[in-house]
């Protein structure tokens, strides 16, 4: 039986979101905190809808064994490139990306130490990862691949979204200077974030 991302997911997804977003408010958190903590909540269901879904769960568990495909050996494609090098370069532009936003907006949301977001990087990647293999072992989901590269690949994208951040911040202030108005509203609160990352 297959199990994908459905819209079951997707409302259980968004009372949940509901139930933070009211918590939230109640600790006095700003309109403009509550709208960036929005597109990340549904940047990262979209996130759990690639990762995690679709997984398939055998009829007879005892009749399945576990064929646990791990790869622990870095920039190791198997021979991917030989064979299907069109996919192999998709599966590795498409892990980057799926990074980037986090690397981007995760400063919108909390406060990120530029001096830890290598660590940060490296722990998104080994979540993700971590959760498939959580998938494979409890579902025996034998299409699932763990592999290093995908942690590797993940924290890259992560790195890269977080540069664009750093370069969206010097620009950003610097019109905003040249405007020489104080900012308002969102605009205030994305200029405190920039300036909080320094």
């Amino acid at each position: 039986m297959f199990i994908d991302f459905d819209w079951t997911h997707i409302c259980l997804g968004l009372i949940l979101l509901g139930g933070s977003l009211i918590f939230l408010w109640q600790k006095n958190k700003s309109i403009s905190y509550l709208f960036f903590f929005t597109i990340f909540w549904i940047y990262m269901m979209a996130v759990v809808s690639v990762i995690v879904f679709p997984f398939y769960i055998p009829e007879n568990f005892s009749k399945f064994g576990n064929k646990l495909s791990i790869n622990l050996m870095p920039f190791d494609f198997g021979g991917c490139f030989d064979d299907l090098p069109a996919l192999c370069f998709r599966s590795i532009y498409e892990n980057i990306l799926l990074t980037v936003p986090f690397g981007f907006g995760v400063s919108f949301i909390t406060r990120i130490n530029p001096k830890r977001i290598a660590w940060l990087a490296i722990s998104v990647g080994l979540v993700f990862e971590i959760a498939q293999l959580v998938i494979v072992l409890i579902f025996h989901a034998s299409f699932r691949t763990v592999d290093i590269n995908d942690v590797i690949l993940n924290a890259a994208g992560v790195l890269l979204g977080y540069g664009i951040f750093c370069v969206f911040g010097v620009i950003y202030s610097f019109i905003i200077q040249k405007l020489a108005q104080q900012p308002r509203h969102i605009f205030a609160y994305i200029y405190d974030v920039v300036h909080n990352q320094n």
